[in-house]
């Protein structure tokens, strides 16, 4: 057995669910990751959150969404950390999240364990899974690895084994000055373009407000605008947009949103409160760890 088929395990951390403000929709907050990004902004990168059984996140989901909405939303995302590292406690959630009315269920990954098992994206598929979101970090072998920690071959095999699997892909990939600028992207959309010239692309800014190691400054505009010149020069559903965004739209993003926690509790956060949280965690790592972040670089050579 290899990649998440050898992880079968009954419960995982849960941080939190979030509700939207828009439309009807909901978020589940997995914990733990399989990549050690150095730009990673996730609070559910690590291990932590309140162990849950499947049941238990549908239960506690449910209580959130008909209180809140007073039905259960047809679209429900499932993010991280990184979902996809307990196959059949994902495949078991969706399964529940269909039973309960959840129409459009979508993931978001970085792929790694979808590349590594041939059938992974066509159980999603028939557990009711209907949209992905791919993170692709870097086309370059040695640049993905420094970043990550592991390699881009399954990533990139992951595009084709969920096109094959017959669901909706967009994917995605952070602009970050220095590390992942333009000329990295466009061959990541040469590599996309080359599989299928129609699929869904985005191009998120690197905020360093928001990240565990403080890799780089934010991207300019310029630079971002020249970054979708390039990719849409092979993929023509390019865009530009924020890596916490919903809707596939190039419209400004609502800055609020509400948290449920798993005892239920509630809170309306916005970004400024987000970046604090995130502060507050950093100080607290250093105070536990030392300071071990990595200092924004002038060029990166492999």
């Amino acid at each position: 057995m290899q990649g998440a088929q050898a992880l079968k395990i009954d419960v995982r951390g849960v941080l939190y669910f979030t509700l939207s403000e828009i439309a009807p929709r909901a978020w589940i907050t997995l914990t733990k990751c399989n990549f050690r990004c150095r730009g990673c902004f996730s609070q559910a990168r690590d291990a932590k959150g309140k162990m849950m059984h499947p049941e238990e996140i549908l239960e506690k989901l449910n209580a959130a969404c008909i209180r809140y909405y007073g039905f259960i939303p047809e679209e429900v995302l499932i993010t991280g950390g990184e979902p996809t590292i307990t196959k059949e406690y994902l495949l078991s959630l969706m399964d529940g999240l269909k039973k309960i009315g959840a129409k459009n269920i979508v993931l978001c990954t970085n792929g790694y364990e979808i590349g590594r098992d041939e059938v992974y994206g066509k159980e999603l598929a028939r557990s009711g899974l209907t949209e992905v979101h791919l993170d692709i970090k870097a086309y370059d072998k040695a640049l993905h690895h420094w970043y990550t920690g592991k390699s881009n071959i399954p990533v990139l095999k992951a595009v084709k084994n969920l096109i094959d699997a017959k669901i909706d892909l967009i994917v995605q990939t952070v602009y970050i000055p220095q590390i992942v600028e333009a000329a990295e992207i466009k061959k990541i959309a040469s590599f996309l373009a080359g599989i299928n010239p129609e699929i869904r692309y985005r191009i998120d800014p690197f905020e360093p407000g928001f990240s565990y190691e403080k890799v780089a400054r934010s991207p300019t505009q310029e630079e971002m605008e020249t970054a979708y010149e390039a990719a849409s020069e092979y993929l023509p559903n390019a865009i530009l947009s924020m890596s916490c965004r919903r809707e596939f739209t190039k419209e400004p993003r609502k800055s609020r949103w509400i948290t449920v926690y798993p005892d239920l509790t509630v809170k309306r956060r916005d970004i400024k409160e987000y970046e604090d949280e995130r502060r507050k965690e950093d100080a607290r790592n250093v105070l536990r760890f030392g300071n071990g972040k990595v200092e924004a670089c002038d060029k990166i050579n492999f």
